[in-house]
């Protein structure tokens, strides 16, 4: 009986139809798909058909293709779907493999020795043949097919596509015609061979799209084998596929680019390339850098649409518009740092876009010990001018607060004479670790050798953290007795009050560095070397994510003070566990330790002064409570406290959607914002801070032991 069913074939995003009749054989079926499907080789594929209930059916055999018509006689079905699907892997799929090549086999009267090489892969251990890796560039080979074939995106689209099927199939063209309307391409083999591929399209005045209009897709030149190194490896190519990556990872570096080409993709690429591609990547995700100021002034007006209670500003020369700063403090932020710690750690940071200029940022410090940043900006340099002018614009978030926030900073000249203008009489701590390593390189190690260089660093620490003038004075008495002439000069131009915890004015809460904006520096690292806005945007961003995740984790805390402070105090109560505590009135006590220390809870006070300098009760002041048989909760600050935290971090950052940018009519896209002038200094711009001396060690190794603590010529190690 003549059974004749239709079979609708998918293989990628195309289908074809023919019909299988009685007669019809799974040869007869492979070829008609090779024939149809460009790209699809013999051996490479297999074939699945679906009917009711039984979705993936195997069809490899002409037994396979008998029950299949079979089967639909049966069900009386005059159709049947046929999945065409790539292998990953001739080794994973070696029957599928074996069993189309020796179909074609028989049908030309070869034997085939397909069965012969599994059995060889089988028993030659690591000698056998490796078989090929999936590549993402696989699917090239089917960019270019057939006339007729429109491209969406035009000449462009057409240019990449067209570089990246001679890619993949293994040879090289050239242009014989390139412009806007029309492309035409030849093998570079035709002036030497007499190669006759040759590809023609122009674009469709209609539609806008570029189509084939004709195609010789055969090449007559010697064969080809596709190179891992090739001329149409282009940085156009290398940025239209890296492009996605550039946007999730800004910091990827072109040596990683190198290699994810080779692993992913089967190729070599220069560093040039990947380089160049990586910055054209960016151009395509971030726009161009002098455009990206001109759309500060849809941003400040965007910030205070969306986010209430925002402090955004955008400054320009006079008369030419010409960037000068930039300054924002989103209303989250200023409405949760009340609840915050009061400090301020202030800090720049160098930006390594084309147009260069400094990130001035004010970051406080929340209950659990983790960073809060309050306001940031962007200026042209690091003056005492702009100082001013970031300061002044803080203060008019500080000041309505009504409290006095302790401030830590480096000792950049513009920065102290702009914080004497704009916080008179506010405490001010310089940054413990900078004056350390300003000291070290006082004392270098080649002239005045390491013993001395740590004798000085040693007594310059015990100055700086001494509790009470007395320690203060013997350890500066012996510190100017060991540092001669050099200690005397940089003492002289350091006011002890700006650093000392026995004379410093005010409440560091045990702080002694200006970590904090370091912090926030390498935190925002990644976004130093984009355009202005997609800088302050990508922080944006981040800070909008770092509040939100904040927020929800403190939900599910379940105690008083925050994480970090609640085992801290729980280590204090521990340590003061086996101590005699004596009473002398209702609020002061006396504790008996390796010495004997004054507690008077009234005052907050103990006479170790380590409460005080804290802001935190210390293990006398956590037994002498204990002993009271009061709550140690009360006598811990309210910013400590898990209620507070929250609090911080209440009101939220809120989204600033783009879609309606440059849609509106409100004036401001008349203003025209210029970026700023810089001049580019020769050679290859610096990416990294350069490190001041002492700021590192570069550990000393022997290159003929490899052993830590010496060098080769003064090895002795037997080898």
């Amino acid at each position: 009986m003549e059974v004749c069913v239709i079979a609708k074939c998918t293989y990628k995003s195309e289908t074809i139809m023919f019909s299988v009749s009685s007669e019809s054989s799974m040869v007869d079926i492979l070829k008609t798909l090779c024939l149809r499907f460009r790209g699809l080789q013999l051996g490479y594929f297999t074939l699945r058909y679906s009917v009711p209930s039984y979705p993936s059916c195997f069809l490899e055999t002409d037994s396979d293709l008998d029950l299949m018509r079979t089967f639909l006689l049966i069900s009386n079905e005059k159709t049947v779907d046929i999945l065409v699907k790539d292998l990953c892997g001739i080794s994973e799929y070696s029957g599928d493999f074996c069993v189309n090549k020796e179909l074609i086999a028989c049908e030309k009267g070869e034997s085939s020795c397909s069965s012969t090489v599994e059995d060889r892969n089988e028993f030659l251990g690591r000698s056998k043949r490796a078989s090929a890796k999936p590549l993402l560039s696989n699917e090239w080979e089917t960019y270019i097919h057939h006339v007729g074939q429109k491209f969406d995106g035009g000449a462009e689209e057409f240019r990449l596509k067209l570089c990246k099927y001679a890619l993949e199939v293994g040879f090289n063209f050239l242009y014989a015609g390139n412009d806007k309307k029309r492309v035409v391409a030849v093998c570079s083999n035709k002036k030497l061979e007499g190669c006759s591929w040759r590809v023609y399209a122009s674009r469709c005045e209609a539609t806008g799209s570029f189509v084939i209009r004709t195609l010789n897709n055969v090449h007559t030149c010697a064969g080809r084998i596709r190179e891992s190194k090739s001329k149409m490896m282009r940085s156009r190519v290398v940025s239209s596929l890296i492009v996605d990556r550039i946007r999730a990872k800004p910091e990827l570096k072109p040596v990683e680019i190198i290699h994810e080409f080779k692993d992913y993709y089967g190729i070599d690429i220069s560093y040039y390339h990947a380089w160049f591609g990586k910055e054209l990547a960016k151009l395509d995700v971030h726009g161009d850098e002098s455009k990206s100021f001109n759309e500060l002034v849809w941003y400040t007006d965007a910030v205070k649409e969306t986010n209430t209670g925002s402090l955004c500003t955008l400054d320009c020369e006079a008369g030419i518009n010409r960037f000068r700063r930039f300054f924002v403090s989103f209303g989250g932020c200023i409405a949760g740092f009340q609840y915050c710690i009061p400090l301020l750690f202030i800090d720049a940071t160098f930006l390594k876009s084309k147009y260069k200029g400094q990130l001035l940022c004010a970051s406080g410090k929340n209950g659990n010990q983790g960073f809060y940043p309050l306001a940031f900006g962007v200026v042209d340099s690091e003056t005492e001018e702009n100082w001013t002018w970031f300061l002044q614009h803080l203060a008019s978030i500080l000041l309505p607060m009504g409290r006095v926030v302790t401030f830590f900073s480096d000792r950049n000249q513009g920065l102290l004479n702009a914080m004497g203008f704009v916080f008179p009489g506010w405490p001010h701590s310089y940054c413990y670790y900078h004056l350390k390593q300003n000291l070290i390189s006082k004392y270098p190690k080649s002239g005045y050798g390491k013993l001395l260089q740590d004798r000085v660093i040693n007594l310059f620490s015990r100055c700086a953290y001494a509790v009470t003038e007395e320690e203060f004075k013997v350890a500066m008495e012996e510190l100017v007795i060991v540092g001669s002439s050099k200690v005397k000069a940089f003492i002289s131009d350091l006011s002890r009050d700006h650093y000392a915890n026995a004379f410093f004015k005010g409440m560091r809460y045990g702080e002694m560095a200006n970590s904090l904006a370091e912090s926030f520096n390498n935190w925002v690292g990644v976004f130093r070397d984009l355009p202005v806005l997609p800088l302050i945007e990508g922080i944006r961003q981040k800070l909008m994510v770092l509040n939100s995740q904040r927020r929800f984790e403190a939900e599910k805390w379940t105690t008083v003070l925050c994480p970090e402070m609640e085992t801290r105090l729980c280590e204090n109560a521990e340590a003061g566990r086996t101590w005699a505590v004596r009473r002398s009135n209702s609020t002061v006590f006396e504790v008996f330790a390796d010495y004997s220390v004054m507690v008077d809870l009234e005052q907050r006070t103990c006479s170790c002064r380590l409460w005080q300098i804290d802001g935190f009760p210390c293990t006398h002041a956590v037994a002498a409570i204990l002993a009271k048989r009061d709550s140690v909760y009360d006598y811990v600050e309210c910013y400590y406290k898990t209620d507070f935290f929250r609090k911080a971090y209440e009101s939220p950052i809120f989204p600033i959607p783009d879609i309606g940018k440059g849609l509106g009519s409100n004036g401001s896209a008349a203003v025209v914002v210029l970026p700023p002038i810089t001049k580019r200094p020769a050679g290859r711009p610096p990416t990294k801070r350069i490190k001041v001396f002492g700021e590192f060690k570069r550990p000393l190794k022997c290159s003929r032991c490899s052993v830590a603590g010496h060098n080769r010529k003064t090895c002795k190690a037997i080898i």
